[in-house]
């Protein structure tokens, strides 16, 4: 088995469509390679990915949820990315290779926590993992111990925009975090991972219509992160979030829902990730 890939998907800013990059490439991976795991991680205390996916965690021994905050909080983790992983529900459009490590608000303990090495924890529980792709929705932060993990556990990030001053501030504050975190890499003779891969668009336009301020940020994108735009854009669509509301996934909804466009937005830019 070839090692996983560990993706990331990475703003400072909410709101941008960094779960939406999360999600939809850990589903678009898991369609177009049916016979591989893959894990879908939530490192984001407001647990959008899970509530979107209605994953709910197993219970330890004394009924505790068994999260990313049980992960986080331990020293000996190793194998247990793959232990508390959950499946999804295949009637809600959800495939059946893809399972989900769920977060909480409990997660958020752990950005105080002065242990050392904390920051290895998500990698370590990864070590065996029978996943082939996982992917991670990063918390929105400026750096900490979450992030740490995650930047930690990945080979490689792609930052999520949309085409907005909201957007490009959560672009540019994330590279600056990673920057950071390729120059301790530096220090300590390690290699420069995870390699920036690019970064996503999505709901960038309405059927053929940009608006002014998306062309603007979208110059802007190119001027301050030149060849960094992965293409193609993805498609603003009112399904993607009735869908999310419904914890379903909305490729099942085509015609002039257009869910299933926008997912093979999605699938055409993993090609350019993995």
């Amino acid at each position: 088995m070839t090692e996983t890939q560990v993706v990331g998907s990475y703003s400072e800013t909410g709101g941008v469509t960094k779960t939406a990059s999360a999600v939809s490439l850990a589903v678009a991976y898991a369609v177009e390679h049916p016979d591989e795991d893959v894990i879908l991680g939530d490192l984001d205390p407001r647990a959008a990915a899970t509530k979107w996916t209605g994953a709910s965690p197993k219970l330890d021994e004394k009924g505790n949820p068994l999260d990313m905050s049980a992960i986080l909080a331990a020293d000996d983790v190793e194998g247990w990315a793959d232990a508390i992983a959950v499946p999804l529900d295949p009637e809600r459009g959800w495939p059946r290779n893809l399972r989900v490590i769920p977060s909480s608000r409990a997660l958020s303990a752990q950005e105080k926590t002065p242990d050392d090495h904390a920051e290895r924890r998500l990698r370590r529980s990864l070590i065996g993992t029978s996943a082939a792709y996982v992917s991670l929705d990063f918390p929105n932060r400026q750096g900490g111990v979450l992030t740490q993990n995650g930047l930690t556990a990945c080979t490689k990030i792609v930052y999520a925009a949309r085409p907005d001053e909201d957007g490009l501030d959560g672009v540019d504050g994330a590279k600056i975090t990673v920057a950071k975190f390729h120059g301790y890499q530096a220090e300590d003779g390690l290699p420069k991972l995870p390699r920036e891969v690019g970064i996503i668009l999505g709901a960038a336009y309405v059927g053929a219509v940009w608006t002014r301020d998306a062309r603007r940020a979208e110059e802007e994108f190119k001027r301050t992160s030149p060849g960094m735009l992965l293409k193609p854009y993805v498609e603003w669509r009112a399904i993607v979030k009735e869908a999310r509301s419904a914890g379903e996934f909305y490729s099942k909804y085509g015609g002039k829902a257009g869910g299933d466009r926008v997912f093979q937005t999605y699938r055409d830019l993993l090609t350019r990730i993995v």
